[in-house]
């Protein structure tokens, strides 16, 4: 995989760098080579892979090398990327087809860091908004990752071991991953999706607590965007079921809008005010608390 960061490193170093001289990139070799001698994070075979292609290519890459998105993804560290598309017309489509052919490592590394990191929606931009990216052996190459992590939940789901599992892998429950499998490959994940629902279905019978952690994956699993007209209508009905095992009885989580939160100050420091000039007897502050209660009970109800 090629170091781009050595080629910042150099353009540093060096402000007139031309790329298309021979001359320079001896002098950029030179650099690298002896910053290898005093930083182990610059290695030898690298830099002479560098090297190599930058003879063989010159500035050919470098419009593409400099825009924001592509640089991140030949980093292959996994970070976030906009969803920003490259104007139609930009590029040259050979260019574009010889740009994966020599950075098909660096994308695909980019993408694997990216599943290591549940970074679920860079990888949907590259999928949606830089399709030229892929070649097939990327594209298998993920579709086999996302397979693991599909059997993965199925064989947790089977064993009474999958509430830990579901607590210790997010990406089991979270809607992004399951809406990004369709957008990976448009039905080889429907039949893995239909097993999931199945086994959950199954499985509906157990303990109250156990099927909250059932309903989270069932919930997110309907958000596949699934193939089969049939399953997506089956995902569809099993949306709301799935919301009431995570909340039972239609609980919800308390969140207070900072409105109360704001009232409730508010009428604290009028009770203390209060509190100032009323006698100190038990019937005075009986009084302040039955006001607070009620106004407490009224926030809580909103």
């Amino acid at each position: 995989m090629l170091q781009l960061h050595y080629l910042e490193f150099a353009e540093k170093q060096l402000s007139s760098l031309n790329l298309d001289s021979k001359k320079d990139i001896i002098r950029l070799e030179k650099i690298l080579k002896a910053e290898s001698k005093i930083n182990p994070d610059f290695n030898i075979n690298a830099i002479e892979a560098l090297i190599l292609f930058l003879n063989t290519y010159g500035t050919k890459f470098i419009p593409l090398l400099k825009h924001k998105n592509m640089a991140t993804i030949l980093k292959a560290e996994g970070d976030h990327i906009n969803p920003a598309p490259i104007k139609e017309g930009t590029f040259d489509e050979l260019l574009l087809v010889e740009f994966r052919e020599v950075f098909e490592e660096n994308i695909l590394a980019y993408l694997k860091s990216c599943v290591n990191k549940n970074n679920w929606v860079s990888i949907k931009s590259v999928f949606k908004i830089y399709p030229f990216l892929l070649t097939d052996y990327i594209s298998q190459e993920i579709i086999e990752a996302f397979n693991l992590k599909n059997q993965a939940i199925i064989a947790a789901l089977k064993t009474n071991g999958y509430p830990l599992f579901v607590a210790e892998h997010a990406y089991a429950s979270d809607v992004a991953y399951f809406a990004l499998l369709s957008e990976v490959d448009e039905y080889f994940f429907d039949d893995q999706i239909l097993m999931i629902n199945n086994i959950i279905a199954d499985r509906q019978r157990d303990k109250m607590a156990d099927k909250a952690a059932l309903g989270k994956v069932l919930y997110a699993a309907s958000y596949y965007n699934a193939f089969s007209s049939e399953l997506a209508l089956t995902l569809e009905s099993n949306q709301g079921i799935a919301h009431d095992w995570v909340y039972p009885g239609g609980e919800k989580p308390v969140i207070w809008p900072t409105s109360n939160v704001i009232a409730l100050v508010i009428a604290i420091l009028i009770a203390v005010v209060i509190l100032a000039f009323l006698p100190t007897n038990i019937g005075g502050i009986a009084w302040i608390s039955i006001i607070m209660g009620r106004l407490a009970f009224t926030l809580l109800k909103k």
